[in-house]
């Protein structure tokens, strides 16, 4: 299952600004900026809330993007987005949504979650989809972690031993 298929063409953030949906960081940066501009406005659907997982498609790419709410100390909170934009639409897109809510739990857990750690991140995140595992040292002091094929393995398993259950 991992591999090619599994690794975006880009990872984006983006978020509610004071004009509405923008980019925040794009890692690569290979979408046209034109596209980019209209892509954004996709990533976030009217009426999403935290935890909302949306899937859509713009010209020839797939996105898949996870909302979620990024604390405010001195105003609101803010929603957001995490986005993986894909070439084709074979990916697992479950995968997908598992790592990005997996990431935003972790760092809001240790008080991390605001938009400079996930520019930060977002490179060795990206890299991580490529080699199917990540270790992305935050502070001296927090790193997450996490491997999608060992995960993936805990997955199947589980979904044939619950199959198991069922027939029994």
């Amino acid at each position: 299952m991992w591999g090619n298929k599994m690794k975006p063409m880009s990872l984006c953030l983006i978020n509610m600004g004071t004009k509405g949906l923008e980019l925040i960081k794009s890692f690569p940066d290979v979408i046209p900026a034109d596209s980019m501009n209209q892509l954004v406005y996709k990533t976030i659907p009217i009426g999403s809330n935290p935890g909302d997982f949306a899937q859509t498609t713009f010209n020839d790419l797939n996105l898949t993007s996870y909302i979620f709410r990024i604390p405010s100390a001195s105003d609101r909170d803010n929603l957001a987005s995490l986005v993986a934009i894909f070439s084709s639409a074979d990916y697992d897109s479950k995968t997908i949504k598992q790592v990005f809510s997996w990431v935003v739990t972790e760092l809001e857990n240790k008080a991390l979650l605001n938009t400079q750690t996930l520019q930060n991140i977002l490179p060795k995140l990206f890299k991580g989809f490529s080699k199917g595992q990540f270790k992305i040292e935050i502070t001296s002091t927090s790193t997450i972690s996490f491997n999608f094929k060992k995960d993936e393995k805990d997955r199947n398993g589980n979904a044939i031993d619950s199959l198991a259950d069922d027939l029994w």
